[in-house]
This record gives structure tokens, C-alpha cells and sequence, in this order.
């Protein structure tokens, strides 16, 4: 079978039969690469989860900041944990951010007098 045949015959199929017919061969065609190149595929990992790391935003960028003090102003957790969760959340659609990060995030926080930690109570200036 020839791909020029497969494209006629897909032509008669209705849409979602043809989304599903692009899903399975997306998953067969990535299965076949990981059979036949399976050392290509452990090489590219540490690769993305450094790209990844790069990625993750700077804590000293005034944007980010900014962007932190509306959102936990508007939500306004009183817990330290809910607030590391906050501050987790507002960065997970971007390749997430580091324990370190948070923590330096919060001290920002508190130097810019936004927030106040005592004991695990979060209060807001």
C-alpha cells in the first residue's frame, strides 16, 4: 500500500475517524522510532529537561514579580503552603519553577513588603 492510496482512501472518511486515524499513526510511527533509535531518545531527555530549566522565569524579573503580587493579591492564601502552591501554580504552563525559586519568590515578597510571614500565617501589608 502506497501513501497516494491511503490518501484516497482516507478522503471517504468522516473527520473524526480521520483525527483518529492521525492519532494512531502519530503512536505507531513514535513507537517504531523508539524501537529503532532507542539511544537517540535517552540522549534527548536530559537535553529537554535542561531547555526546560532555562526556560522557567527569573524571580528577579519585575514582570514576574508583578504578575505574582496581583494574582496573590486576588487570592490571597494564608497558609505558607498555599502560598508555595500559588506561586506553583501561576508557573506550571511554563516548565514550572524550583523549590529555590519559590523560596526566593517569597523573600521578594517580603523585602518588597507585600507579604509577611509569621510562623506559617501569611499576612498581607
Amino acid at each position: 500500500m502506497t501513501y497516494d492510496v491511503i490518501a484516497l482512501a482516507c478522503e471517504q472518511l468522516s473527520y473524526r475517524d480521520k483525527l483518529r486515524l492521525a492519532q494512531l499513526l502519530i503512536q505507531t510511527a513514535r513507537k517504531e522510532e523508539e524501537t529503532a533509535n532507542p539511544q537517540n531518545r535517552v540522549e534527548a531527555n536530559p537535553v529537554a529537561k535542561n531547555s526546560k530549566a532555562q526556560e522557567t522565569p527569573s524571580t528577579e524579573n519585575i514582570d514576574d514579580i508583578e504578575y505574582i503580587v496581583e494574582r496573590l493579591l486576588k487570592l490571597k492564601p494564608t497558609k505558607k503552603k498555599s502560598l508555595t502552591n500559588s506561586i506553583k501554580s501561576m508557573f506550571q504552563f511554563q516548565g514550572g519553577i524550583s523549590e529555590k525559586d519559590i523560596i526566593k519568590v517569597i523573600s521578594k515578597l517580603q523585602k518588597c513588603k507585600v507579604i509577611k510571614l509569621e510562623q506559617n500565617n501569611v499576612s498581607y501589608l
